[in-house]
């Protein structure tokens, strides 16, 4: 009984070992015309930073800010009444439970700058033993995943789609945004890409069991 716990305990720890974690990172900002709200994930591995992707985020929320304020300020000259309300900028993230051994998280951010709407983006962040993946490391070399996810896609279009995508659909050949949640890898296409903004985030869900023979992780 002893040898098994000992067992046990040792696969566990060595299953956790190489295991993602995160830290929040707040960037707030708020006045009468902006309201700026960034919860930003930082990500480490056995304590040590991952800076290509931690950067990856924190940059691209960073540009977006930017660009909200200079757009806030061009408006607060232009309607000092403030007609069109707070431009507002909100980001946060949350890690998805899966059945691989894949540490997938996902980037969610929010802004309006007038208008009839906001704009909603999303974004997938994938590691594996501690380093940031991507769709290339996921399938075999022989393998044209592109177009394999393309392939999948179109059949899902195919058998559900209705009215809700574009009558001239054109699913983009490039690295697709994803993210494995259950037993599937998730594929999504934000908002404008596939369909209009009232469909929101578009997701395909690709169950493992149909693509694992071209897999190799």
């Amino acid at each position: 009984m002893k040898k098994i716990i000992v067992f046990i305990f040792i696969f566990a720890v060595f299953q956790n070992m190489f295991s993602v974690e995160t830290k929040k990172s707040n960037i707030k900002l708020e006045n009468q015309y902006l309201m700026i709200d960034g919860k930003i994930p930082v990500f480490y591995n056995k304590g040590k930073y991952i800076g290509n992707s931690s950067n990856k985020v924190k940059g691209g929320f960073r540009a977006l800010m930017e660009m909200i304020k200079m757009e806030s300020n061009k408006n607060r000259l232009e309607n000092p009444d403030n007609r069109d309300g707070k431009f507002i900028l909100k980001s946060d993230f949350k890690k998805i439970d899966n059945e691989s051994k894949i540490d997938s998280y996902l980037v969610k951010t929010f802004y309006f700058t007038g208008g009839s709407h906001g704009m909603i983006l999303e974004e997938g962040y994938n590691f594996k033993n501690g380093k940031e993946i991507f769709l290339k490391d996921i399938f075999k070399g022989n393998i044209n995943y592109k177009g394999l996810i393309k392939q999948k896609v179109e059949e899902q279009i195919i058998k559900y789609g209705g009215d809700l995508y574009y009558a001239d659909i054109n699913i983009p050949d490039e690295e697709y945004s994803f993210y494995f949640e259950g037993d599937s890898l998730v594929v999504f296409f934000n908002p404008y890409t596939l369909a209009s903004y009232e469909a929101g985030i578009i997701t395909f869900e690709i169950p493992i069991s149909e693509i694992s023979s071209f897999m190799k992780i």
